[in-house]
């Protein structure tokens, strides 16, 4: 039955109601600072209704309202922009780590233009000719050694450099995974908080730390994220679940095995590459990482610097080889022949030092491990400049082959015949330009995308300040009018009970 004091309880809930609304919108304004943070907008329900009888005076039932009632809390999202800007995340995270290592790349090929190693090269046939001009100089001879040793000297710090580099990926790569590791603890947590709950909207902020540290594994390894009815999510990675609730497989680090041409197992630098496995319960399974930090630094480890040591250890192997078949041709001012000019180190115990002129000698595209950072002049001919071939015959001063050796100089050894020494190595600084190139155009391409969909996200779960005043005013206008109209109640009340009272 309506009564005042219906009315009244109904401008107390109306009160109530929309004083939850406007602690939300301050909850709202509190957090529009707050990247992890989902706006979360109050629905506002009518309440049960009363049943009243006969006021039309023909007996029939009507249902009086009962004022207003918060329902709950919506948490304004879009599961498909938050599923968009992960893998946009993914992406840039790992071509942003993949820059990073190709900037510390370039930093080493800028390095040896203080000396330009093209000219280095070019000075290295520069003094052969200048000997064959008098093969019995001795100045000239001395001077053709310096050239060697400033060539070998290049190639060796070069090498080294980039061999010293390598690990620095597998030791950041080492910190990623424990943080990785770390996040999916902390998710674990909160998960069993999740889904403690009844309902999972009564945990809101807890779903917001939930999807904020979901994000920031998400930029590290390619994860995959399936939300469960409760709350709680499921991580996949490679098909493998990284956690689900709150059961865990962490994330591991091991040495890495040998690969290709680009690693020794004898050399300390390759002991210290890595690999990631997932860990489960008695083994640990190997996994692909495709995206995220970790996967650019994968890639530099495995794929990008390996590939630079390849082509040096190309120009090295050639470089030898070509020089010493000429030279071991030729003869010296003592009348030696077969004596090489260079030599390498093998792993290979037999193949200490490397002439390669063998038949059986390895290809030219698939040079022995290391070459050019064991590159040096042959010690007898080091230690005795008369041992120089510059001659084919007996004569004192023939020159024929040092007119030989300089003719290698634009002689085409790579890729088919198609590229001379200087060719090949300009290519490949040319190539990793490319890459620096391409790898930073297609950062600005998905950083571009990842803007958009920030600014998507930002106009569904993001807090306006104009939007929460203009709500907070809104509300503030009806908790008003229900404080004058529990005012206006309790003046009829007064009347009925104080001024209607029998004298």
């Amino acid at each position: 039955m309506s009564t005042l004091f219906s009315i009244l309880e109904m401008s107390r809930r109306s009160m109530q109601t929309h004083q939850a609304a406007i602690q939300t919108n301050q909850q709202n304004v509190s957090n529009s600072a707050n990247r992890a943070y989902h706006r979360q907008v109050p629905i506002i329900t009518t309440s049960g209704s009363i049943e009243e009888r006969g006021l039309s005076g023909l007996g029939r039932t009507i249902y009086l309202g009962t004022g207003s009632v918060l329902a709950r809390l919506d948490r304004k999202r879009d599961l498909f922009i938050e599923t968009q800007i992960r893998y946009a995340d993914q992406r840039l995270n790992r071509l942003e780590e993949e820059q990073k290592g190709i900037q510390q790349m370039e930093i080493i090929f800028n390095s040896l233009s203080e000396y330009n190693f093209n000219n280095t090269v070019s000075e290295f046939f520069n003094a052969w000719e200048t000997l064959a001009q008098d093969p019995t100089d001795s100045a000239f001879r001395a001077d053709l050694r310096t050239k060697a040793q400033a060539v070998v000297g290049d190639l060796r710090g070069f090498y080294t450099d980039l061999e010293e580099l390598q690990p620095t990926f597998a030791k950041d790569i080492e910190i990623r995974v424990d943080r990785v590791n770390s996040l999916l603890h902390q998710l674990s947590i909160i998960q069993q908080d999740i889904s403690g709950r009844s309902e999972p909207l009564e945990a809101s902020n807890l779903l917001d730390l939930r999807d904020e540290l979901v994000g920031e594994i998400a930029q590290l390894v390619d994860v995959r994220v399936l939300e469960k009815d409760n709350g709680t999510v499921m991580l996949m990675i490679d098909g493998n679940p990284l956690i689900q609730e709150t059961e865990i497989s962490e994330l591991q680090v091991r040495p890495k095995k040998p690969f290709g041409n680009s690693m020794d197992t004898s050399t300390s630098v390759s002991e210290q590459l890595v690999e990631v496995v997932l860990t489960q319960p008695g083994q640990a399974r190997e996994i692909t990482i495709q995206s995220g930090a970790i996967a650019g630094l994968l890639r530099m480890q495995d794929e990008v610097i390996p590939a630079a040591l390849n082509n040096l250890d190309r120009f090295a192997y050639t470089f030898v080889r070509q020089i010493n078949r000429v030279h071991q041709a030729g003869r010296g001012l003592t009348g030696s022949n077969g004596m090489p000019f260079f030599q390498f180190n093998l792993p290979d115990a037999e193949a200490t030092v490397s002439y390669g002129t063998e038949e059986s000698a390895p290809a030219e595209t698939d040079p022995p491990a290391r070459t050019a950072s064991t590159i040096r002049m042959a010690s007898e001919v080091e230690g005795n400049l008369n041992l120089i071939a510059t001659a084919t015959g007996t004569a004192r001063g023939d020159n024929q082959n040092a007119l030989a050796m300089v003719s290698l100089q634009n002689q085409l050894f790579f890729e088919e015949k198609t590229l001379n020494f200087l060719d090949f190595y300009n290519t490949s600084v040319a190539s990793l330009g490319g890459l620096s190139e391409e790898n930073e155009r297609r950062v600005n391409t998905t950083q571009l995308v990842r803007d958009q969909l920030e600014a998507r996200w930002q106009s569904i779960s993001g807090v306006s300040l104009d939007e929460e005043l203009v709500s907070m005013m809104q509300y503030q206008s009806i908790f008003e009018a229900a404080a004058r109209m529990m005012s206006t109640v309790d003046q009829m009340t007064d009347t009925v009970i104080n001024r209607m009272a029998p004298r």
